[in-house]
């Protein structure tokens, strides 16, 4: 169970925000091409680039979060002797899961409300451009939850693995 779960934080952590990524290069270089090279700009690529846009900073913010690679303002806590940050971290992560769960059913709700909107030159339904982030949310509290755990063996002395793995 433990190996499928990270097979799955791995597509949906590093593949899709990967091929995201690419797709959003891809698209803004044909834009570019097309704009300036042939002088005929194309609407379908700034909204695929739009899309991949938000999909790629919204999944790159959870595999963010996977490694504690989020802007923190850390002089203060970095100070700390180990079993303070240890608590801090803990503290903070389950505070922070417990907001987005609560905030995760008004989330979902609303983008499945969004499929009677559409895109304007593609017709996607804007659900597709917004899942993401209930995803994000979902993602963040599972890296949130393995973290806590991790902390607390950690602070009871028990063996912990990396993060990272």
């Amino acid at each position: 169970m433990k190996a499928f779960l990270r097979v799955i934080l791995n597509i949906l952590e590093i593949h899709v925000p990967a091929v995201s990524i690419f797709v959003l290069f891809l698209s803004m270089f044909l834009q570019v091409v097309l704009r300036y090279g042939f002088k005929h700009p194309s609407p379908e690529l700034f909204e695929i680039s739009s899309y991949t846009f938000v999909w790629t900073v919204l999944l790159g913010a959870a595999l963010a979060n996977r490694y504690k690679n989020h802007i923190r303002f850390d002089i203060v806590y970095n100070k700390l002797p180990r079993k303070a940050r240890l608590i801090i971290d803990i503290v903070f992560d389950s505070l922070f899961s417990i907001l987005l769960l609560i905030s995760l059913f008004p989330v979902v709700k609303q983008s499945i409300w969004y499929r009677i909107i559409k895109s304007e030159v593609l017709g996607i339904p804007w659900t597709y451009l917004v899942i993401c982030l209930p995803l994000m949310m979902i993602l963040i509290t599972i890296q949130n939850g393995l973290s806590v755990y991790r902390n607390v063996l950690e602070l009871l002395k028990r063996p912990v693995k990396s993060s990272g793995e």
